[in-house]
């Protein structure tokens, strides 16, 4: 008992001895890693390729966390490994603006000349950089949001000019941003704008003639190539409109009524199309700080900045008036495509009147036959009487059965005439 006793404060002192070594194991084990993180943090700020490398080990070890929710030890160590990620990388990406964005490819477009259109592919934070746009302004051309497909737009800001009629491009004073070069539009775009710049170039160096400003080159090829598809789209609507009424001086079939309701959706499409590209140049045309903003690159003040805005003024309703030409074009269109439908209708109506027609006098041959089988009716009854014997009475009795069945009939369809039934 006695050395039970002496014993007892050297064990008291060799577990408060293991204590402290303890903490400080882990106060170095906590210092490690906020010197990690802290390294991690700055590795990141520095390279954004490693935070999407970490961006999509995070998103994989949350994949791994929710699969093993009820697993082993080792999925809590991954969840706070995974946390620490989100809270260093987020918040650097949130600045950045790396985190979940969008690529766009786009073909930068220089206004200089001196270097030949080329592609390349953009994050949305660097596409606000470069062209120094909010992104309430880009949304409005943004090709992933699916309600400005069919929204024309063309938006005039103190940098850049935003069109949105079927290409979408981001004009600068100093450049232009393609997006969807891929699209056919675009490469037809591409094709014409390339074609006017070398006409330009050639007339201003032979004739001497003044060239519009590179942005008013760009948007006035965006809107020439507008208008070229809506001129396409009304002239193939009109092939098919004339195609439908020569199908139609042979016979009516079914294919014809497909024919006339694709074609009627079509006119309906480009005639609002139409009409949404000229309201937004209208619109823009009435906004005088629009008129003016429009000339990007452009220094003159007084006579000269008037002149610059006139000329802004008349390309907008050139095009104002292009626009309405293919509106009403349109619309006289599909007037004639619905008075052809409506023909149409009128001449299976006729046609389904003639068959009620023959319906009804069928059904008064068949009441008059009825009447005479009556009669043959009455004569085949198991019963004798005295016209079994005579020949004479079989033929007169079938010569009345005939005549009183055409009598009826006759009767029936003088009748039906005074009626204006047939």
């Amino acid at each position: 008992m006695g050395g039970a006793l002496a014993r007892a404060p050297a064990l008291a002192l060799t577990l408060a001895r293991r204590r402290a070594r303890g903490r400080n194991a882990r106060s170095n084990a906590v210092s490690d890693s906020e010197a990690s993180r802290s390294e991690s943090e700055k590795n990141v700020e520095s390279n954004p390729a490693m935070s999407q490398d970490v961006s999509a080990w995070l998103f994989e070890e949350d994949k791994k966390i929710q699969s093993n929710a009820n697993g082993a030890n080792g999925v809590g160590d991954a969840a706070e490994g995974a946390q620490r990620v989100r809270e260093g990388s987020s918040r650097h990406e949130r600045h950045a603006g790396h985190y979940l964005s969008k690529p766009y490819a786009v073909y930068r477009i220089d206004a200089a000349g001196q270097r030949v259109p080329y592609k390349q592919i953009m994050t949305r934070r660097q596409l606000l950089r470069d062209t120094d746009l909010s992104p309430r302004d880009l949304r409005r051309i943004d090709p992933t949001l699916g309600q400005t497909t069919n929204t024309p737009a063309v938006i005039v800001r103190e940098d850049s000019v935003l069109v949105n009629l079927g290409v979408r491009i981001i004009i600068c004073a100093e450049h232009a941003l393609l997006l969807e070069p891929d699209t056919m539009m675009s490469m037809n775009f591409l094709e014409a704008w390339t074609q006017r710049q070398n006409n330009a170039s050639t007339q201003s160096s032979s004739d001497g003639m003044d060239v519009l400003p590179f942005e008013l080159t760009m948007v006035e090829a965006a809107l020439q190539e507008t208008c070229a598809q809506l001129e396409n789209r009304l002239e193939h609507c009109a092939r098919r409109y004339r195609a439908l009424e020569r199908k139609l001086q042979t016979g009516i079939e079914k294919t014809t009524f497909d024919e006339m309701r694709f074609m009627k959706q079509a006119l309906v499409q480009l005639e609002s199309r139409a009409s949404a590209v000229r309201d937004e140049l209208l619109e823009t045309l009435d906004d005088e700080d629009d008129i003016e903003r429009m000339t990007l690159s452009s220094k003159a003040t007084g006579e000269a900045k008037a002149e610059e805005q006139e000329e802004v003024e008349n390309l907008l309703e050139y095009y104002v008036q292009q626009t309405e030409a293919v509106h009403g074009a349109t619309e006289a269109l599909l007037e004639n495509t619905r008075d052809l439908d409506e023909s149409i209708s009128v001449t299976l109506s006729a046609r389904r009147l003639e068959v009620s027609k023959i319906e009804l006098m069928l059904s008064i041959a068949s009441f008059a036959a009825a009447i005479g089988a009556v009669v043959t009716g009455i004569f085949g009854m198991n019963l004798t009487s005295t016209f079994e014997s005579s020949v004479k009475a079989f033929y007169l009795c079938t010569a009345l059965l005939i005549s009183s069945c055409i009598g009826m009939s006759a009767w029936l369809y003088r009748l039906c005439r005074r009626r204006n039934i047939l």
